[in-house]
């Protein structure tokens, strides 16, 4: 919390005190939108406020194909996107495992391991990581706080791979999370190196979108249905004679 000092006026030529001339103070420029209100100097130059909802809006979970996917330094100033996640006491409970290349081999094999009594054919479960070029593994991790409980840092985790995933479909990129029974069990959980206070809420599948698959329309929402106010007050019970 910033606190703020009263100043005294300021001094300008031929006087001083609340009557005297001042110079313009040089405040930062604001956005318009749409409806031609400013934003207060809260987005950047150039800022498209209904470009960003409708981008927003239309992101859907697509599968990729192909071997092209961000590199290191890519994946890096993506990630940097996340920085703004709401997150209670800056805790920072969560982490991000890049599988590539003989990594995803390394999760199917742990897949098979951790499938013996989940499928009749567990190799089905071990050509799933090969999917997508690149694979995003997210690690909630939770961080004793006397004021931040477990589900609360987990909720933050989850905050953090759906804005990662905004930001690669901003990108171009295509993102389907995935996850499953198989992030509970002890082969994955061991080969992606977690601690006891550590889980595993999912992969990212990161690649180009598949051309040959039809994209899925984007979904419609009525508010009404989540958009709701207080119930009305109820009157006092009686106490019983």
């Amino acid at each position: 919390m910033t606190e703020h000092t009263p100043q005294p006026p300021a001094e300008a030529a031929g006087g001083s005190g609340p009557s005297a001339r001042r110079e313009p103070r040089n405040e930062p420029a604001g956005t318009a939108g749409a409806d031609g209100m400013e934003s207060a100097g809260l987005h950047p130059a150039g800022f498209d406020r209904e470009a960003f909802l409708t981008a927003m809006a239309s992101r859907r979970s697509l599968a990729s194909s192909g071997d092209e996917a961000p590199d290191d330094e890519e994946l890096a100033r993506l990630l940097r996107a996340v920085a703004p996640v709401a997150d209670h006491a800056g805790l920072r409970p969560w982490r991000f495992i890049a599988l590539r290349g003989d990594d995803r081999k390394a999760l199917g094999r742990a897949f098979d391991d951790a499938t013996g009594t989940l499928s009749d054919d567990p190799s089905v479960y071990s050509r799933r990581p090969l999917r997508s070029p690149l694979l995003l593994a997210l690690v909630g991790v939770h961080r004793p706080h006397p004021k931040v409980p477990e589900w609360e840092q987990h909720a933050s985790a989850a905050g953090a791979g759906h804005l990662l995933s905004l930001a690669l479909w901003a990108a171009g990129w295509a993102v389907h999370w995935r996850t499953g029974p198989l992030v509970r069990s002890e082969p994955v959980r061991r080969l992606h190196g977690l601690s006891e206070d550590e889980v595993l809420m999912g992969w990212l599948y990161i690649g180009r979108p598949d051309p040959q698959r039809a994209r899925p329309k984007p979904r419609e929402l009525d508010v009404d249905a989540v958009l709701s106010r207080l119930p009305a007050p109820q009157p006092p019970l009686r106490a019983q004679d």
